[in-house]
């Protein structure tokens, strides 16, 4: 199912809280990293960056994949954005994530799992200043300051 901004209002529900389950996923993958299980926190890394995308696509009133393998895709939730190549430690976690990590017990030989926590943060990062970036666009189009 394809979502954007004109859905119901259960659904605009659930979009509207892709900010706080990143932030709530953001706590647990910290928890995880300090208590040593990386494999876990690089999959709830994962959902911190793909629920920032959401709801940063959402903002900006692009429709965007729901469920399914496509609604987990960063990579393609990533170009939906209109964002650039991402490069070094990004490259690596979008090209190492995906829900299937949730069934596996450790990373590929020789993927470091600090490389991609990394990674992730920094598409995390990214993703935040854009939707701030939308967020005072959206308020500047209605003429407030």
């Amino acid at each position: 199912m394809i979502s954007g901004a004109a859905d119901s209002e259960s659904a605009g529900r659930g979009l509207s809280n892709f900010h706080e389950v990143a932030r709530l996923r953001a706590n647990e993958t910290q928890v995880l990293t300090q208590g040593g299980l990386l494999l876990g926190a690089v999959y709830l890394a994962g959902y911190v960056v793909e629920c920032k995308l959401k709801h940063l696509l959402h903002l900006k009133g692009i429709r965007f994949p729901r469920g399914g393998s496509e609604g987990h895709n960063l990579r393609g939730l990533w170009l939906a954005a209109g964002f650039p190549a991402a490069r070094g430690h990004a490259a690596l976690f979008l090209d190492h994530w995906g829900t299937e990590l949730r069934y596996e017990t450790e990373l590929p030989k020789g993927v470091d799992p600090h490389d991609l926590l990394a990674g992730g943060r920094e598409l995390a990062q990214w993703v935040t200043t854009r939707i701030r970036q939308a967020g005072s666009n959206r308020f500047r189009s209605r003429g407030v300051r």
